[in-house]
């Protein structure tokens, strides 16, 4: 559903008062019609009678900003609705109000033949009499009706169900962001240019009301040069899609067959078909590499699973994926790899007839309690060479007179630790080089952004993603003068790019956003700053939106570590107003992200009326060796305190937020924080904890990758070794300890943090007498991905909030009504 504002140029200041039931002013609304088209039958008399009042209310809501709008070259204007009603046919009617509260109440239309009432462009129902239940936000009402009912005068009247149930009408010619649109709004989820830089595939995606959980995506060959369309997929989509080095032939998989798209005409030819379960594509001269899985299928008759491994609780564990070679000019097919383990493909070199691949044995010798085989494969004989096994690997490219390698900073017995006094994380990606004779050099370790992906430019020089602090920039790597210079995209956050890795001033291309600043894609040199728009999401979805301030607010430690932070400040930010605030944390090894939208949107909890903090404590990756490894074996140790810390210097700066009215909450390692905070502090009037862990044993041992990751954030650390993290640092062995109201919320098919670790929680809470809600989603997992299931999850995130720190209960009993006190 897409959220749409209006102008009603008619409007004066904005007003309220209207729960007991009044009518609208007229000032406040306007007309279109009657315009008598001529049809068939009239709108309501056809036979797809809902589908067209349905396009005509969304072509009216995009085209409200308009003084007129022309339907069939007949011109409308938008008048004053106390206008006398000249002739017959169809009328409509809008009106933009808005609450600062969840309100309730009854809209009565009267003086309308069967009127239709539609909320932001979606279809409330077909009646005089409508309910409507509003979350804090701005709001586009039409009502569209068949004509003017005999005898009887047009009113809009609305009954509010309480005394707080207020509506305001403001010749605002904004709005504030909606939910929808954070979620629903068109953005890049693809690109990948050509080598030559000459053309682009890029994939969209975007939701709309009427689809449900289903997205819209579509796919699309451009010409870079003008951005203009070749050709276009939307069912059937490729995927796993790569350029020929010529930039003549696109490979890619649909509709289970490898096809090739020659530029040149755009025809499309079937390469190999049955190909199902085929992804991974690469071009080696004149043919192409792929993966292709095997799916394990068990015995249906079986009545147990006798486990062979740890990984075996992995639904997808026992599939198998081996290398496979199509030639593309006849279609022959052969296998590359053939092993019990399933082999990766990493890169190819044609020149020298080599591949790189991986292979992940079950090894749990040591932490993180599995290894990686680094294999180069010879494809003339199909041999194999073994160059490694490692505990801390990412990824291998070639170059021509060795290779790329990506790992933590304990790779190659700590060849990329800065510091060998001090404990590091072995998720801080570093750079490496592996020349021909196998020695092995550190590139990143005075480089204090967190290595990501690497892409290989044809001199190579590499574009590097990384994590720096709270933005994920690309940087260039200069091998010749082993420098990284960052790139100026003008975004914080990247959210996927693709370069032309064969011109000599490659160009690149590339999706992203900022705090407050929605997506954007680019053109442009990597040499240079000069960009070239692509594709906007600001202009597609949020013209006529209007966001708050965002500040950074960073602060230094008992420790004297300086600590990252921002500060979001609500649309209509009034500085002599006191306003609830919500702090947010992760607490993990990561940072949060300047996303401008995402599962934690920032930006609408803002423009619900809170001051957002998001603070950035020890443990994180992005901020150097030293910054990160406060991670290990710590599970809150520093986190907690940075995180105390920095709500008291933040509302020491911000007078204008109720240090009495102060939420918390986090997700995942950050649900564990809002667990384990709640045991060390009073500070926060209400907290919110999704997917926390709160026995560290039980997570260990039960969630999917619970021993893995422990192996990093607990490395060397067990239950008989260290008995004291495994306790002391479990917030259920100190639940007597909490007092603050606490809402906990899990999928309940969440095989990453089991949902067992709200349970424990909430029963301890309970015998205990604490106040405490637990919220299961059904069949989400550690993520909550669908459209519907993600409004539900904000808005009983965001009703909590409300009932607690702005003693607004109305939403949550709305939510879920049994929780009413009788």
């Amino acid at each position: 559903m897409k959220t749409f504002s209006l102008v009603l140029t008619s409007l004066a200041i904005a007003i309220s008062g209207m729960a007991h039931g009044a009518e609208i002013d007229a000032k406040y609304i306007q007309r279109i019609g009657s315009v008598n088209q001529v049809s068939a039958a009239p709108l309501s008399k056809s036979a797809h009678a809902d589908a067209l009042r349905a396009n005509l209310v969304a072509q009216l809501s995009q085209a409200n900003h308009a003084s007129k709008v022309t339907v069939f070259n007949q011109p409308l204007s938008w008048q004053a609705a106390s206008t006398k009603v000249e002739g017959e046919g169809w009328l409509v009617y809008q009106v933009t109000m808005s609450t600062d509260r969840f309100t309730q109440g009854t809209l009565t239309v009267k003086g309308l033949e069967n009127p239709q009432v539609y909320l932001n462009g979606q279809l409330v129902k077909s009646a005089d009499k409508v309910e409507l239940e509003l979350t804090n936000g701005d709001y586009h009402l039409v009502v569209l009706a068949d004509g003017q009912a005999q005898d009887s005068e047009f009113s809009l009247d609305w009954q509010g169900k309480s005394e707080v149930d207020n509506l305001d009408f403001t010749s605002q010619k904004t709005q504030r962001v909606s939910a929808e649109q954070l979620f629903d709004s068109k953005v890049i989820s693809g690109l990948t240019l050509s080598p030559n830089g000459k053309y682009l595939l890029q994939s969209t995606i975007e939701y709309q009301a009427s689809q449900g959980d289903t997205p819209i995506q579509v796919t699309e060959l451009r010409k870079l040069s003008d951005n203009s369309v070749m050709y276009r997929w939307q069912d059937n989509r490729p995927s796993s899609a790569v350029w020929s080095s010529d930039s003549s032939q696109l490979v890619f998989v649909a509709n289970k067959k490898i096809q090739l798209l020659n530029v040149a005409d755009l025809s499309i030819n079937v390469v190999a078909t049955d190909m199902d379960n085929v992804s991974g594509l690469q071009w080696l001269g004149g043919t192409v590499l792929f993966s292709w899985e095997k799916p394990f299928k068990a015995d249906e008759k079986a009545t147990s699973k006798r486990f062979q491994a740890l990984e075996d609780r992995w639904s997808y564990w026992r599939n198998n994926s081996q290398l496979y070679q199509v030639d593309v000019a006849s279609g022959f097919i052969r296998q590359l790899t053939d092993n019990k383990v399933s082999s990766s493909l990493l890169d190819s070199n044609a020149d020298k007839g080599k591949l790189l691949l991986t292979r992940s044995p079950v090894d749990y010798a040591q932490p993180a309690h599995g290894v990686t085989q680094l294999i180069e494969l010879t494809l003339a004989d199909l041999s194999e060479t073994m160059m490694g096994e490692y505990r801390s690997f990412n990824s291998a490219l070639y170059a021509d007179d060795g290779m790329y390698i990506t790992a933590g900073p304990r790779f190659m017995d700590g060849r990329g630790i800065q510091d060998p006094n001090l404990e590091v994380n072995d998720y801080d990606g570093q750079l490496y080089w592996r020349d021909a004779k196998g020695n092995v050099s550190a590139l990143s370790k005075e480089f204090d952004p967190s290595i990501g992906s690497i892409t290989k430019l044809e001199n190579d020089d590499l574009i590097v993603t990384v994590t720096e602090g709270d933005r994920a920039p690309l940087y260039l790597f200069d091998k010749s003068k082993k420098h990284f210079n960052r790139i100026d995209t003008g975004v914080d956050m990247i959210d996927g790019f693709s370069v032309a890795i064969e011109q000599s001033t490659p160009t690149l291309v590339f999706a992203g956003t900022s705090a407050t600043a929605p997506q954007k894609a680019y053109k442009m040199k990597v040499n240079s700053s000069r960009k070239q728009l692509l594709f906007d999401s600001q202009q597609l979805s949020y013209a006529n939106t209007r966001l708050g301030k965002i500040e950074d607010f960073d602060f230094t430690n008992t420790h004297g570590h300086n600590i990252d932070g921002r500060v979001y400040l609500p649309a209509d930010f009034d500085a002599r107003k006191k306003y609830p605030a919500l702090v947010y944390y992760y607490g993990g090894t990561s940072p949060v992200g300047r996303h401008f939208t995402g599962r934690w949107p920032f930006n609408l909890w803002a423009a619900q009326g809170y001051v957002v903090y998001v603070v950035q404590p020890n443990g994180a990756t992005g901020y150097g060796q030293a910054f990160s490894g406060r991670h290990v074996n710590a599970w809150g140790k520093y986190s907690a305190d940075d995180i105390i810390e920095g709500t008291k210097a933040f509302l020491n700066a911000y007078p204008s937020v109720d240090a009495k009215r102060v939420g918390n909450m986090g997700a995942s390692y950050g649900g564990f924080m809002t667990m384990y905070l709640a045991t060390k502090t009073d500070i926060f009037a209400a907290s919110m904890s999704h997917a926390g862990i709160s026995n560290l044993s039980s997570y260990w041992g039960h969630g999917w990758w619970g021993y893995g990751y422990s192996g990093v954030a607990s490395r060397g650390s067990f239950p008989w070794n260290n008995p004291e993290l495994y306790i002391e640092q479990s917030p259920l062995y100190h639940a007597d300890k909490i007092t603050t109201p606490l809402l906990l919320i899990h999928g309940n098919a969440d095989t990453n943090v089991p949902v067992g670790e709200s349970h424990y929680m909430y029963t301890a809470l309970k015998l205990l007498g604490k106040e405490v809600e637990l919220v299961e989603f059904n069949d989400q997992d550690h993520h909550i991905n669908t459209r519907q299931a993600r409004f539900d999850w904000w808005n009983t995130t965001m009703a909590w909030f409300d009932m607690k720190l702005k003693d607004e209960p109305q939403w949550w009993n709305s939510i879920y009504p049994e929780t009413k006190e009788e």
